[in-house]
């Protein structure tokens, strides 16, 4: 029982009978002051909850919206190790054609090193036998045939490497693509995340307000109580 109501009850004992009148009347107006601010706060409090329910629904919005951001951030990061993979291999690709064209390049210039040999040595051939001249003009035949093979094999893998590069190009293009759009879903997170925690704060003083108007209301509720019971034993005091 409050301090003030106990402190009313003794003053009821001690009170000489004229004064329960006014003691009824004074313990009257203030319980109507304690059910009027008891109103007032219960108002407050079922208004408080009603914020306090909205702020907590766009927390929760504001927690999809930070999860959604940040899976949106790691798809993009994905996208692009993929990228740098697909780089990575085809450079590693673009090495070995390289490599290999410019030893097909060695081969086809040893080719007309020897074929030209051979054919500066046409005159010689009138000295030889029919044989030897027969033997001759084979290799020098054999010779062109390697010749155009390797033109031909160098030749596809300069296309190979003109669409290396062709794809090397889209792959650096579509990263740059993605490392921009990296850095503004690493803008938007932040701006959610900074309203996230706004929200939260608001969420949490709301609470707080909501849980001490509740608090309030329980004990405005006591001391109402208390106060009933104070009116009725003065009233039935008096009507003995």
């Amino acid at each position: 029982m409050p301090s003030w109501v106990a402190g009313c009850l003794l003053a009821l004992a001690l009170a000489v009978p004229v004064s329960q009148a006014q003691n009824s009347r004074d313990a009257e107006k203030k319980l109507q002051q304690v059910r009027g601010e008891l109103k007032n706060v219960a108002q407050e409090r079922q208004r408080l909850e009603g914020e306090r329910d909205a702020a907590s629904r766009r927390l929760r919005e504001a927690d999809q919206k930070v999860a959604r951001s940040g899976r949106a951030v790691a798809d993009t990061e994905a996208a692009m190790r993929r990228e740098q993979q697909a780089l990575a291999e085809l450079q590693q690709r673009r090495a070995s054609l390289e490599a290999n064209r410019e030893k097909q390049r060695g081969q086809l210039a040893a080719l007309l090193r020897s074929a030209y040999q051979l054919g500066n040595h046409a005159p010689l051939k009138l000295l030889l036998s029919q044989d030897r001249v027969a033997d001759a003009n084979r290799d020098l035949a054999y010779h062109r045939y390697l010749q155009r093979e390797r033109a031909r094999t160098i030749g596809s893998l300069t296309a190979d490497l003109q669409a290396l590069a062709s794809n090397e190009r889209e792959i650096l293009a579509r990263s740059s693509e993605l490392e921009q759009a990296r850095a503004q879903q690493r803008e938007q997170a932040a701006a959610l995340a900074e309203d996230r925690r706004r929200r939260a704060q608001v969420a949490a003083e709301l609470d707080q307000r909501y849980q001490d108007r509740s608090e309030r209301e329980k004990v405005l509720g006591k001391d109402a109580r208390a106060l009933e019971r104070l009116l009725s034993n003065l009233r039935a005091a008096a009507a003995r």
